[in-house]
């Protein structure tokens, strides 16, 4: 299969036996890739204190786990101020936290480390058939390879959006991260049962045929589930309100020995129809 030329990690990490025991915590190793960070509060007033958690599991709501120390690459804020650093430190259940210090939208983004992991050939295959990685799937026949452990290099790209003051200006930024999900919907104008759009990037340019999720923590959760058109476009007809979580997961053949794969995580959190455009 011919794959993308991804550039050599900047840092590598082996999987701790902390992080395998928190992984352990969501269920199966297959489906605790997912990763993604929850503001508290995503709806907030200017100059009040957000603090973040880090949830990690198969869909909402996840497990809260700390920040490990190696885990993160980056943790960074863009306001229509500028960029400002997400401060926290390592074995904290609070990962970070900012202060809100203008209206409208503030993004946080938060990148990891490359870290490696080993699935059995089962779960590997239903972790690649679950976020619809069909491409991996047919490459690892075609090679005969299915019946063979999955060992994979994983990064991720989390962002979380927050309204400050009831006002959305500037939620649809692009960052450039290495993957991203950017929201085309103002997220405080929408109305539930319509589309909300949504783009998905690799380093600003968009990803097509690749899976995207939408997912709200009801009972049982609420998933949704689009493929991204040849502009990375997905539509989803959102049934309710509340603080989704938007993610996919593009993989190709690794650039560095020792593993087989190398998989750049997206994730999303986003207050939808929960303010008051009026």
């Amino acid at each position: 299969m011919r794959g993308y030329t991804f550039p050599v990690p900047r840092k590598l990490i082996k999987v701790s036996g902390l992080f395998l025991a928190t992984l352990a915590l969501c269920g199966t190793n297959a489906f605790a890739h997912d990763f993604w960070i929850l503001p508290h509060d995503a709806m907030s007033k200017n100059g009040d204190k957000v603090i973040f958690e880090l949830r990690i599991g198969p869909g909402v709501p996840g497990k809260q786990t700390p920040r490990l120390p190696g885990l993160i690459a980056t943790f960074d804020a863009q306001d229509a101020l500028g960029q400002q650093n997400v401060e926290g430190h390592d074995g904290a259940l609070v990962i970070g936290h900012l202060k809100t210090r203008v209206p409208g939208a503030t993004i946080t983004s938060l990148t990891t480390n490359g870290a490696k992991i080993t699935l059995p050939a089962d779960e590997f295959e239903d972790y690649l058939k679950e976020e619809g990685l069909n491409k991996i799937v047919k490459a690892r026949a075609e090679n005969g390879e299915s019946d063979q452990p999955g060992v994979e290099l994983f990064y991720r790209c989390a962002k979380s959006v927050i309204l400050v003051d009831n006002q959305s200006k500037g939620y649809d930024n692009v960052l450039g991260l290495e993957h991203e999900l950017v929201p085309l919907t103002d997220p405080i104008k929408y109305t539930p049962g319509k589309p909300f759009v949504v783009r998905l990037f690799a380093n600003s340019r968009p990803l097509a045929r690749l899976q995207v999720k939408a997912e709200l923590n009801t009972t049982p959760p609420t998933i949704l589930r689009a493929i991204t058109d040849k502009n990375g476009l997905v539509s989803f007809n959102l049934p309710m309100k509340g603080e989704w979580l938007f993610s996919s997961v593009d993989m190709d053949v690794s650039p560095v020995d020792g593993a087989d794969w190398k998989s750049i995580w997206a994730s999303l959190t986003i207050p939808v129809a929960e303010g008051n455009a009026g």
